[in-house]
């Protein structure tokens, strides 16, 4: 299917706009300012702003390098080779990689005028401003990711819900077969959820937190919890004695899990199976005392589990906690 993104139309229309304004003061390669729009255009507001600085003054830097070797040696290709070997090292030294094209694009313009004036140098810089400041203009509008990481959030609680309630009927024995479809799809949308908050805090110049990236962080850690713990479970005995508190504890999480929830009840209940589990005769057998060994692992993983979803939430300010 063909689709235009936002990207794309910003910056068809920044540089027709670039072009006009460039035409309007009846600038001299006036085109160029439609170059340097299109190579501005971002897909974040902060990454944009950085990369139009970094781009007027490798710009700037250009020129004044270029006026010192055009005119005090010679326009000729072995001076602009010169220049390349100054000018690549030294961007790059300075950390402004990005503004190396469009700076010598306004190059090899002064090389090829033959003639260096005042006034030339004056357009060209008319030109770098021109072509940045339409790119930043149309950078401020970046379509909200909101519904999208509302979206995330939504498929990887879900996945992680039908995670919990597969672990609960394999430990009933009534799957034999562990399917690993809704772990992979939960990895998928953790981390197809970073990359919007990542996007998302990057459109913003003020907002320091970012709810969504600590979110989806969180839910990365408990992801590889689940991880750790299934193998625990693939690998219990086909019966024992606590297996049905086990299964039980395990719906209820499940069925529990909410991006508001702060797991405190679910905590409350997971320390009370352990109680119960210390409280039974010892283990008899050495299979007994395999299992039992294997359950206190999993029972503490899955505590730690429930207490990173709940030092989430007592951590959160309180604008974050009514924006989740």
């Amino acid at each position: 299917m063909f689709i235009i993104g936002s990207r794309t139309i910003k910056t068809a229309i920044g540089a027709m706009v670039s072009l006009m304004i460039a035409g309007m003061f009846s600038l001299e390669n006036a085109a160029t300012a439609a170059i340097i729009t299109l190579l501005s255009v971002q897909s974040t507001k902060r990454q944009s702003a950085v990369v139009a600085l970094r781009r007027f003054a490798a710009g700037i830097l250009g020129i004044a390098i270029a006026i010192i070797l055009f005119q005090w040696g010679s326009f000729t290709p072995i001076s602009v080779g010169v220049l390349l070997f100054i000018y690549i090292p030294l961007m790059a030294k300075l950390g402004l990689q990005e503004g190396i094209v469009p700076g010598f694009v306004i190059v090899m313009q002064l090389y090829l005028t033959r003639n260096i004036t005042v006034s030339f140098v004056l357009n060209e810089i008319f030109i770098i401003s021109i072509g940045i400041l339409v790119a930043l203009l149309f950078n401020l509008y970046m379509p909200s990711v909101e519904k999208g990481l509302r979206n995330k959030s939504a498929e990887t609680e879900e996945y992680f819900k039908l995670i919990f309630l597969q672990l609960a009927r394999f430990i009933r024995k009534k799957e034999r077969v562990w399917n690993d479809e809704s772990v992979v799809k939960s990895h998928q949308a953790i981390r197809e959820g970073k990359e919007l908050a990542r996007r998302s805090a990057e459109n913003s110049f003020f907002r320091k937190e970012n709810y969504y990236q600590d979110y989806f962080n969180m839910r990365e850690q408990q992801y590889d919890i689940i991880q750790r713990v299934i193998p625990i479970i693939l690998h219990l005995p086909s019966t024992f004695e606590q297996h049905v508190m086990a299964a039980e504890l395990m719906e209820e999480i499940g069925l529990s899990i909410n991006e508001d929830n702060p797991a405190t009840e679910l905590l409350h209940s997971l320390r009370t199976l352990r109680s119960t589990f210390e409280k039974m005769d010892l283990p008899k057998t050495r299979e007994e005392f395999e299992t039992r060994a294997a359950l206190l692992v999993f029972i503490n993983e899955i505590e730690r589990f429930l207490q990173i979803k709940s030092l989430f939430i007592n951590d959160l300010p309180e604008a974050a906690i009514v924006q989740g």
